[in-house]
């Protein structure tokens, strides 16, 4: 093992470019790197282990479009019927506009849905460090998803198209419950616009497929890169608190693997004493995001932990970012988070330059630089130190 103590995004760069090809779930892209993480954590000295699991795909793929589909008629219905039956056309907008709300938001009560429909199997790799939990020192966790996929429409579209629908929603339910209150109904061609608009991006979301064309090398071959020589840096310097590396499979299937993580493992965690730190699309841009709340409405998923990385950006001249992902995009640490544990995502600085190109096939190795891979490193590494 190499115990320079100082972190080198070069390594990084190399782990990424060795990770980086197509790896769909049940793919060889898949259990290739598998096997190269499991390699390079053990040839690290750390402790590692493979935990399978099983999932199904409903929540991800099958449930949205579900949902996506019974909200056209409702939608259709505002310039329809909307002026000559107010009341219960604004009864069902409002109720399309709660269930849309509502799945912003991490909801424990469904995880059974994850059991719904034709399972698959995969792997979750774990790694430790090997030291002991206690109740003084804080225990860090690492998580980093090794899968990739690619989809017919970019996440960014997917993204705007949520939206776009959510705020269409919102339009036509002000819309209807104007008419219920006042009497005024506006002109039609208004309701109409918003209501096509509206159903064009509920049908467009419908078009996406999921294939196995994208090398990943952003999402999330740079989490997973940055990890190990992170992982490498811990042993160099013999770190005296309990930290685990996980690097988590059918990410892109709904988090799949930090759900089965958090529901076979919490218990083992103080919530108070503990930090989580995913890393997701890295190595674009100057600076590091912090994703610390999602959903709408927000949800916070971190207290201390954030002072932690602001504070190690202002010694390292880092600048460090909060950012809020309220739809559209799915985060390991959300499953985390919903289980009260401290959670942070790291992402790169200038996500917005790449963004058309994450879930395909121009998500290649070319995308990243390693200055950028640098900053966000060193600034784990403080972190570390600093917990």
């Amino acid at each position: 093992m190499d115990t320079n103590l100082t972190y080198d995004a070069t390594r990084a760069y190399d782990y990424i470019t060795q990770l980086a090809i197509p790896r769909l779930v049940d793919s060889a892209g898949e259990a290739e790197v598998q096997d190269y993480i499991v390699t390079q954590f053990t040839e690290l000295g750390l402790d590692v282990s493979w935990e399978p699991f099983s999932f199904t795909k409903f929540p991800a793929e099958v449930l949205p479009r579900i949902i996506s589909v019974l909200f056209v008629p409702i939608v259709l219905s505002v310039p329809w019927i909307g002026d000559r039956f107010p009341i219960p056309v604004c009864l069902l907008c409002l109720f399309s506009l709660f269930i849309a709300l509502f799945f912003t938001q991490w909801q424990r009560r469904f995880e059974g849905l994850y059991d719904v429909g034709r399972r698959l199997r995969t792997e979750n790799i774990i790694a430790t460090n090997g030291r002991k939990r206690d109740g003084n020192t804080p225990t860090l966790l690492f998580v980093a998803h090794y899968d990739s996929k690619s989809q017919t429409l970019p996440i960014a579209v997917r993204a705007a198209s949520y939206g776009i629908a959510i705020i269409g929603l919102v339009a036509l339910t002000v819309v209807m419950a104007i008419k219920v209150g006042t009497g005024i109904w506006l002109p039609d061609y208004i309701v109409w616009s918003v209501a096509g608009i509206t159903v064009f991006c509920l049908l467009l979301l419908q078009a996406n497929k999921t294939e196995n064309r994208s090398p990943g090398a952003f999402d999330n071959a740079s989490g997973v890169g940055v990890m190990l020589e992170v992982a490498r840096v811990v042993m160099a310097l013999d770190a005296k608190k309990p930290i685990t590396f996980l690097a988590t499979g059918a990410e892109e299937y709904g988090m799949c693997g930090a759900l089965r993580y958090i529901q076979a493992h919490a218990d083992e965690y103080d919530q108070e004493n503990t930090y989580v730190i995913n890393l997701d699309g890295l190595g674009v841009g100057n600076g590091v995001n912090m994703v610390t709340r999602y959903g709408i409405p927000a949800v916070h998923t971190t207290r201390t932990l954030a002072d932690l990385f602001r504070a190690s950006g202002e010694s390292l001249g880092v600048r460090v970012s909060e950012r809020y992902l309220p739809i559209g995009v799915g985060l390991d640490s959300i499953p985390i988070a919903s289980r009260r544990f401290e959670t942070v995502t790291l992402t790169a600085g200038d996500v917005g330059r790449v963004a058309l190109k994450i879930h395909s096939k121009r998500d290649q190795i070319d995308l990243l630089n390693t200055e950028s891979l640098q900053q966000v490193g060193e600034l784990i590494v403080d972190v570390i130190k600093r917990a």
